[in-house]
């Protein structure tokens, strides 16, 4: 979307796992490439993977500026499936307001595929949860504290699942 830049949000560069063939990067882990004040070492030489990814907020009109990733504390990611939520701060406190609440419901409400990843242990992977099935009775009963308990219902299940350790990922970069 004209006007949407990433400006001083670095989110993409520190949580998101790049395993491509040109470039590696270890999920939650700061890209060796980002300059201490924001902005790309290589930005003219950045690997595919990275010149061709947005985050949603980049290009859903409907997302106000204050879902910028590090303004919401959420990185919106699209994907074949629908949009990930992926929190970049504490779940608990960025999932659960009441903006999160109507994008998740709406999103639900309009059948569009809804997942979260949750941080379980420093180290591990995060785990992944669709949100429409156990939602789905909470949105359509449109009593917001409903539809908030069942939500922390599950970032507490999905923060306390077993992963397996994030894997360290010798670059080039």
């Amino acid at each position: 979307m004209a006007g949407r830049e990433c400006a001083e949000c670095t989110a993409c560069c520190v949580v998101l796992l790049i395993d491509d063939d040109d470039f590696k990067k270890p999920a939650d882990q700061v890209c060796s490439n980002l300059m201490d004040k924001g902005g790309c070492k290589i930005y003219t030489k950045r690997p595919s993977v990275c010149q061709g990814w947005y985050c949603a907020w980049r290009f859903m009109e409907q997302l106000g500026d204050e879902w910028r990733p590090d303004r919401s504390g959420v990185l919106l990611r699209s994907d074949e499936d629908g949009i990930i939520f992926q929190p970049i701060r504490d779940p608990l406190d960025v999932l659960t307001t009441q903006r999160a609440i109507e994008l998740i419901g709406g999103g639900i409400a309009q059948g569009i595929s809804l997942s979260m990843t949750i941080p379980t242990k420093k180290g591990y992977r995060s785990f992944g949860m669709d949100l429409n099935e156990p939602l789905e009775a909470a949105v359509q009963s449109r009593h917001f504290p409903s539809i908030k308990a069942k939500l922390i219902e599950l970032i507490e299940f999905s923060s306390k699942q077993n992963t397996s350790p994030i894997a360290l990922i010798a670059s080039d970069y």
